[in-house]
């Protein structure tokens, strides 16, 4: 029986980075899909052209602001009886909370929410602010049918709090990469020195992503390696409260710790042409970008952390560094720069792991029996 099916996100971009084989596995099952999500990052006719219809909605991504919470609450329930779904599937924080809420209120039949991660209001530990969303989503979960987590960790912790019953859970090893179109390709082999080695970042520009790590990290290897290159693929997101200054990036720049590439609608040229992937984040639900980097057989460096080491296994597809430890950090690099053949090795495995274990087609068939 073909349905009527919403998918909610923080924004356009979000919807079409990590939703886009979800959206054409729907259409080609019969489906009929609108996305929603915050408008104006250029992304919304890439969703349209994906084939579905796209409604910019007032999604607030700067934190806590009551005012604009309740104008997206409005609008998610006005939308919600205007469209009657006969399936809402929310991700990210406010559409999960807000979305699930107004769903239960429009009578949706099915309410399905993905939480993609837990953000800097977990990993800061703002005690009133995590009393308040915590209980937010304890009251959202409680009216949905199912919640997918993308790691265990996430799952255990909303379980220890009570914020939802293990009945209403799922667990999904990330949005799953596209396998066929992150392949291994080509890349120069033109190298300054023996001891040269590309390492690249590919998220936003955020502090909990480990960018003053990184930075730091750098500045100690080059004393030893003058010749490696550190770049950063990936958007200021002026509207988070964590953004990393323009400034601080202008002065990195200025000193030959590394450069900014800015964004990219694709990222596998950039991936190819590096020697290894890293990502020195906080937490993270499930990171993309590494699961890109290894299926495109790059070895990867990223920290020891939630949702991090679900992804690599440590001294076979990549190395895994203490949290916000950039000493820890730099040692890896190190040993990236110093094991090229290992680098191979640990690239060739990392695409075979995402293979098994997060092919995007698997994750979609799981979210499918759901609906």
């Amino acid at each position: 029986m073909n349905k009527k099916i919403l998918l909610v996100s923080r924004c356009a971009w979000t919807l079409y980075n990590f939703r886009a084989g979800q959206i054409r596995a729907l259409l080609q099952r019969g489906h009929s899909v609108i996305g929603g999500g915050a408008g104006g990052d250029g992304y919304e006719e890439k969703v349209r052209e994906l084939g579905i219809s796209f409604v910019p909605l007032p999604v607030d991504k700067k934190g806590i602001n009551f005012l604009a919470d309740l104008i997206l609450f409005k609008t998610l329930f006005q939308w919600y009886l205007r469209e009657k779904p006969d399936i809402v599937h929310h991700f990210t924080i406010k559409p999960v909370i807000y979305g699930s809420i107004d769903a239960r209120l429009a009578k949706v039949p099915r309410i399905v929410n993905t939480i993609t991660g837990l953000g800097y209001v977990f990993i800061e530990e703002i005690s009133w602010l995590r009393k308040l969303v915590e209980w937010q989503y304890r009251l959202a979960l409680s009216l949905s049918n199912v919640t997918f987590f993308q790691n265990r960790e996430d799952l255990a912790l909303f379980l220890k709090r009570k914020i939802i019953k293990l009945e209403k859970a799922g667990l999904l090893a990330g949005s799953g990469v596209d396998v066929n179109f992150f392949t291994p390709m080509p890349a120069s082999k033109n190298k300054l020195s023996a001891t040269s080695c590309s390492f690249l970042f590919v998220s936003r520009l955020l502090k909990e992503k480990g960018i003053y790590e990184l930075v730091e990290a750098t500045r100690e290897v080059k004393a030893r390696f003058p010749d490696i290159k550190v770049q950063l693929l990936g958007k200021r997101d002026e509207r988070n409260p964590t953004v990393i200054p323009q400034q601080h990036i202008d002065i990195w720049q200025s000193e030959g710790l590394i450069t900014w590439l800015g964004e990219t609608e694709d990222v596998r040229p950039f991936i190819a042409q590096a020697d290894v992937v890293v990502l020195p984040s906080f937490r993270e639900g499930l990171p993309r970008s590494l699961l890109e980097a290894s299926a495109m057989e790059k070895p990867v460096i990223t920290t020891d952390t939630v949702g991090c080491r679900d992804v690599v296994d440590h001294e076979v597809t990549g190395l895994l560094v203490k949290v916000k430890d950039s000493k820890s950090l730099a040692e890896a690099m190190v040993w990236m720069i110093e094991h090229p053949e290992l680098r191979d090795k640990m690239g060739k495995a990392g695409r075979d792991k995402v293979v098994q274990e997060f092919d995007e087609r698997k994750i979609i068939e799981k979210i499918l029996a759901v609906y």
